[in-house]
């Protein structure tokens, strides 16, 4: 039985050139660098989850589209002093150009990475597998 179900969101712009948002938690939170990613709500679909978390964590409101990386994963972490079973569903938003982040409660700094420094600064399998989906879907090599 899953738990919690989340999106990961890869928030990007082409204009003038590719780069990735990547997102810093505080402390409290991890301190690690991720790009987006937030609970779904009850009555929420994904395009809902997506638009709320964006605007949450980033203050964006201008979507120019959504993409589904057809990837999901499933795994366990403690969640509130328990041991909880998480799947996680994967998506890009493309916004039209690089801007300063409204940064929520959960996040200290932000960076909008090129393609390399995305890769470089990910830890986890899955994030990484799902950032080469995006990577495909786009035509980047």
């Amino acid at each position: 039985m899953i738990d919690r179900s989340n999106v990961q969101v890869f928030i990007f712009t082409k204009n003038p050139q590719f780069k990735v948002l990547i997102l810093k938690r505080t402390v409290e939170r991890g301190g690690f660098w991720q790009h987006l990613s937030g609970g779904i709500e009850k009555g929420e679909d994904y395009n809902d989850t997506i638009k709320r978390e964006v605007y949450e964590e980033t203050g964006i409101k201008e979507i120019k589209r959504i993409i589904d990386l057809n990837y999901n994963f499933t795994y366990k972490t403690n969640k509130n002093k328990e041991l909880k079973k998480m799947k996680d569903f994967c998506f890009a938003v493309e916004i039209n150009k690089e801007k300063e982040i409204q940064l929520s409660y959960e996040h200290e700094e932000f960076l909008w990475c090129s393609q390399n420094e995305v890769k470089n600064i990910l830890k986890w399998k899955y994030n990484i597998i799902a950032f080469n989906k995006l990577l495909k879907i786009l035509n980047i090599k």
